[in-house]
């Protein structure tokens, strides 16, 4: 848990809009917080509630000490003006309950019922919403009444990764905040901080392919995953003596062992498809610059050597497009890698 905001990595111009909005008096009872999956939003949310929260620091500094009551009893989740809801574990839709409070019990327990009651050791009441747009639409209508007269000492955080999935007139009553995907050197960073990675050469190669998003990032350190990376840089290095039916096989068993649903399968096949784009891509480079120990280049030279790689990184692209399009992944990967193979011997007969 980041618990300073020294810690937190980008989102610098989003604290300082927050910080603006306290200075002006002009701080919003509802924010959206949107944005990638894997970027630190939650991290934000909390932070900026801790900071509502020190004793040491005024409001309008939006800053945390880390040793006073306040933040000392928020890192300890014991914090009692801290509400935050979110799925359940094996859940995908947040619950009524969580919003409004059991059968029975509604209206008397819940996030807006505790949001309405007068803070007990702050000036505020904060809400977090993890997930906001997995809400179910009771839950959204319910919400929607607090929103529509929030109580005056609140305020309600709603986290998402597009706020177009939440209800109209819940977007309507909240200000929009946007976060971006981090940037290569603080992923890097953070993977070297956090020991998710075993050198800085992973941490880079990481970030060059996690666009932004460490929850991209623990996807793409599974090991399984980065198997059939090296597996797929292996075949692409020699395309010479590249068997089509082996690799298609290999990737496909890989895929289907690691993938537990249809959607997690395309999904690792897309990665597949990525790593595949980016080996092509990699050698595609080497040949344009002359790099002698490409086999490609002493047989081809640069122009034919690259006249021979384009076409196989767009025929790679047009396979990810079939997986987007609901293609069988098993066909769509054989079928690639049997015209990468036809394309790049037909070529090699043509020099």
């Amino acid at each position: 848990m980041i618990d300073s905001w020294e810690k937190l990595k980008g989102h610098d111009e989003q604290r300082n809009l927050f910080r603006r909005s306290l200075q002006r008096g002009r701080l919003s009872h509802a924010y959206v917080l949107a944005g990638p999956q894997g970027i630190g939003k939650c991290q934000f949310a909390r932070l900026l509630a801790q900071s509502v929260f020190c004793r040491t620091h005024e409001l309008e500094e939006l800053e945390t000490c880390g040793e006073c009551r306040g933040c000392r009893g928020f890192r300890a989740n014991s914090w009692p003006d801290y509400i935050e809801v979110g799925l359940p574990a094996g859940k995908n839709v947040i619950p009524i309950s969580s919003i409004i409070g059991e059968d029975g019990k509604r209206g008397r327990e819940g996030l807006c019922y505790e949001l309405s009651m007068s803070p007990q050791a702050s000036d505020r009441r904060v809400a977090v919403i993890n997930d906001a747009d997995r809400m179910s639409s009771e839950g959204a209508n319910a919400l929607l009444k607090t929103l529509e007269e929030p109580p005056a000492h609140s305020l309600i955080l709603l986290i998402c990764d597009n706020p177009d999935t939440l209800l109209p007139t819940i977007r309507s009553r909240c200000q929009i905040v946007r976060f971006f995907p981090l940037s290569n050197p603080d992923v890097q960073q953070i993977l070297l901080a956090e020991e998710m990675v075993e050198s800085e050469v992973d941490a880079v190669s990481i970030a060059a392919l996690c666009e932004g998003s460490l929850e991209t990032a623990r996807q793409l350190l599974s090991p399984e995953l980065r198997k059939l990376k090296s597996s797929v840089a292996k075949h692409l290095q020699q395309m010479e003596a590249m068997k089509p039916m082996q690799i298609s096989s290999a990737v496909v068993s890989g895929i289907e062992e690691m993938s537990s649903s249809t959607t997690e399968q395309r999904q690792n096949a897309q990665w597949l498809l990525r790593f595949v784009a980016d080996a092509i891509r990699d050698r595609l480079i080497g040949v344009t610059k002359g790099d002698l120990s490409d086999p490609l280049t002493k047989r081809l030279g640069a122009r034919n050597g690259v006249d021979l790689l384009s076409p196989l990184l767009e025929r790679t692209i047009a396979a990810s497009q079939q997986i987007d399009g609901s293609s069988p992944v098993k066909l769509v990967l054989e079928a690639l890698f049997d015209d990468l193979a036809k394309m790049f011997r037909v070529a090699m007969k043509r020099s």
